[in-house]
């Protein structure tokens, strides 16, 4: 790991191994699931054979402060979730996260990494940031993904807040059929209204992802993966779908 910073905002970069650095992943956690999970993911990431152009940057470090959804206890989560029922959230927190993700974009882009070579995602509550990051985000990123997670509520719509960019964002949702911190059923609804209010296709599945699919079907719209026996974490099998997809978006190119 390399530890890197922009402003403010320390991060940790790995890789790439095998070729030339032409594409970037950024990856964060709930604050407080940036733990073994997601140095796990970063690293599997980073060493996959079909990655070995992309730097993986993850993000863990939040400032501690009292989540309100959990009980006022001290963690260093993104923004504060104050009802975890109806994810009613901290809108000034959520906006400056994001802020601070914009920051890390376009470190990137002034290294050489245009947007549209740029995978940006999470677990939980990092990619709840990466989906609004990437709906607001100006310029053409190559697409984002959520694992375990939500779409927050918002005072405003998703039209609103949507650039018109964000209806061609390709879209990969994990979702594991037994996580008891963010429900199932909660997150489908999520994932089926944020098609709708994009306006883009919508795909449930339970199949291993393949380029082959993704080759004959196309990689727009929104992929719902889900996965029966997992809870609020990351599978080996939801990594190999991940990589799957991003291989697609990320392939090796000369910049």
């Amino acid at each position: 790991m390399v530890d890197s910073t922009t402003s403010e905002n320390p991060y940790f970069a790995v890789g790439p191994f095998y070729h030339r650095h032409t594409a970037t992943i950024l990856l964060q956690g709930s604050g407080d699931d940036t733990g073994q999970d997601m140095w796990l993911t970063a690293l599997f990431l980073s060493l996959h054979p079909l990655l070995g152009h992309v730097k993986i940057i993850l993000l863990p470090t939040v400032p501690i402060m009292p989540a309100t959804g959990n009980g006022r206890r001290r963690t260093p989560p993104w923004f504060d979730t104050l009802l975890f029922d109806i994810e009613s959230q901290d809108e000034k927190g959520l906006s400056g996260a994001v802020g601070r993700i914009k920051e890390v974009i376009q470190a990137e882009r002034k290294a050489g990494i245009p947007p549209n070579r740029i995978v940006i995602g999470g677990l939980g509550q990092g990619g709840a940031l990466a989906i609004v990051t990437g709906l607001t985000t100006a310029e053409p990123l190559a697409g984002v993904f959520l694992l375990s997670s939500y779409v927050p509520k918002l005072r405003r719509n998703v039209q609103d807040v949507a650039t018109k960019l964000a209806a061609h964002l390709p879209l990969f949702w994990g979702h594991g059929q037994c996580d008891s911190q963010v429900k199932y059923d909660f997150a489908l609804a999520c994932a089926r209204q944020l098609a709708a209010d994009l306006g883009v296709r919508f795909q449930l599945t339970e199949k291993a992802q393949t380029r082959e699919d993704l080759e004959k079907n196309g990689i727009d719209g929104l992929r719902f993966h889900s996965y029966p026996s997992l809870g609020h974490r990351i599978a080996p099998d939801e990594l190999d779908d991940l990589v799957v997809w991003t291989a697609y978006l990320l392939p090796d190119i000369k910049l």
